[in-house]
């Protein structure tokens, strides 16, 4: 009698929770000058069944609905950060971009033999980022099957000096988590990675890194998304002309990296076929047989 009272309890207790979160949220959307942008909302919401922790690492969750579970475990408040991550690096992009254009050409001229102070900017950004996430990085062994070779590709030790190690850490832990926590992201890995040509990247790594966002963005729905991936290719190409160690860590965790445990299985085409944005390669194939990888 007394564990069907503590029951009850405890599910008012939860019921009491859930409502005054509900009041809360409201509450902050009613007093904050925009209140919830389109993508804030709740769109289709699965009840969650369970949450399983394979030994040998990943996540799987379980919602109704689907038929294969979902790897990752997409917390709201690492989602929401995560989120933050990626507005806060384009946004001072862009500012940046438009307060140099509005500057005379010739002026802008004055600039080039300071080059160099791009890579400084460029690697406050990645410690800034990086601190942000640091609080809230994963366990590597945690990480989806294909986060987690991207990780380990990572962690290979290179010749470097400890500036550049930190460097390497620093992009390992946001790339890992911005992939982890936005599938839109890791899908879109999942799905060209696997068209790397190992030769290329060694003989012509800039034009090699450059053709995959050019697959990636063939591949995308919305010419906006499609007009960023051709932006990021031809950036690619010109700022890795001069960023020289940049280019060198890239070249050094492609060439360590194993496309075929990326390759998308029946579990995550499952889980790409609810976006709309893209056209994954394997959208003109027959579906692959059920789910085998952690």
């Amino acid at each position: 009698m007394a564990d069907t009272e503590l029951k009850k309890t405890e599910d008012v207790g939860k019921s009491e929770y859930l409502d005054n979160m509900r009041l809360m949220n409201g509450i902050a959307r009613e007093i904050k000058e925009i209140g919830e942008l389109p993508s804030e909302g709740i769109a289709d919401t699965q009840v969650l069944r369970r949450v399983e922790f394979p030994a040998e690492g990943g996540l799987f969750t379980f919602m109704d609905g689907h038929p294969y579970p979902y790897r990752g475990f997409p917390y709201n408040e690492f989602v929401e950060r995560i989120d933050l991550v990626k507005k806060i690096g384009p946004g001072f992009t862009s500012g940046l971009y438009h307060q140099l254009k509005r500057r005379p050409k010739l002026l802008l001229v004055t600039l080039i033999p300071a080059l160099w102070f791009l890579k400084d900017l460029f690697y406050a950004e990645v410690y800034t980022n990086w601190k942000f996430l640091e609080r809230f990085k994963l366990k590597a062994f945690r990480y989806s099957l294909a986060v987690q070779d991207l990780h380990r590709a990572f962690s290979i030790p290179r010749k470097e000096n400890d500036t550049e190690q930190k460097l390497r850490y620093e992009l390992r832990d946001i790339v890992c988590m911005v992939l982890e926590f936005d599938n839109a992201y890791r899908f879109r890995y999942q799905d060209v990675i696997v068209e790397l040509d190992r030769a290329a990247l060694q003989k012509r790594p800039r034009q090699e890194i450059a053709r995959l966002l050019t697959i990636m963005s063939s591949r995308e729905v919305t010419q906006e998304i499609k007009d960023t991936w051709t932006l990021a290719a031809s950036f690619v190409k010109w700022y890795l002309l001069f960023d020289r160690k940049m280019l060198r860590l890239i070249m050094h965790v492609l060439k360590n990296t194993t496309p075929e445990l990326a390759r998308l299985d029946a579990g995550d085409e499952h889980w790409c076929s609810q976006r709309k944005d893209y056209v994954f390669a394997h959208m003109k194939r027959e579906p692959q047989s059920p789910l085998t990888k952690t």
